[in-house]
């Protein structure tokens, strides 16, 4: 009778389990669900040999003339980085139905760009602000932003612009300055080419 009872109560206990909408180990490398890792948990790489969002990368206005992989070659830590190239050609901005002197690589929560509605609360983490390693270059009259979560264009997103890239690795910020909302992030990082193309390499994507 003692072991009928002690099997019904391992089977009820493996039934909770796989019954689970989130493995409770998810959180260990999904830092973005329920129990963040951040604040007093630690800081959580997003791209660190490989992304770490369960959320995929979505090319903006369109993926054609430009390039996004990872390469093997010098990354600043590991044995990857992330590559972005845009040779410069204007491409077609299908919502506003003109030309586009700009490009951008996101990365988003959304596993596709087909469901990039999906959100994630980050408030959870109590981020301050992402660092990143950057290198590269920029063609002429080209700058390059790199941005958090958020609307850049109605001012409601934090950002990081240069005008230039470092040859050597070199380490830059976004601090948070109430622009971004966390509460409802679509996307975790932005690299945007704007006015030119060029070449950045990305790596150690880190929120803090």
């Amino acid at each position: 009778m003692g072991n009928k009872i002690f099997k019904l109560i391992a089977v009820l206990f493996f039934l909770v389990l796989i019954g689970c909408d989130q493995n409770p180990f998810d959180k260990l490398y999904d830092p973005t669900g329920d129990g963040a890792l951040g604040g007093g948990w630690g800081d959580w790489k997003i791209y660190d040999d490989q992304l770490n969002t369960r959320g995929g990368v979505m090319l903006c206005p369109s993926d054609e003339h430009q390039t996004f992989a990872e390469v093997t070659g010098n990354p600043h830590s590991g044995e990857r980085c992330i590559k972005y190239s845009w040779d410069g050609t204007k491409l077609w901005d299908k919502e506003k139905n003109e030309p586009a002197d700009w490009t951008a690589a996101v990365l988003i929560v959304a596993p596709t760009w087909r469901e990039y509605g999906q959100e994630k609360d980050l408030r959870l983490g109590d981020y301050t602000k992402i660092t990143f390693w950057v290198r590269g270059k920029l063609s002429r009259n080209g700058e390059i932003r790199f941005e958090g979560p958020g609307d850049y264009k109605k001012g409601k997103c934090d950002f990081k612009k240069l005008d230039q890239l470092p040859g050597d690795w070199r380490e830059y910020k976004i601090d948070f300055t109430g622009k971004t909302d966390l509460s409802r992030a679509k996307e975790f990082f932005k690299i945007v080419f704007d006015g030119g193309g060029g070449t950045v390499y990305v790596d150690d994507i880190t929120y803090k």
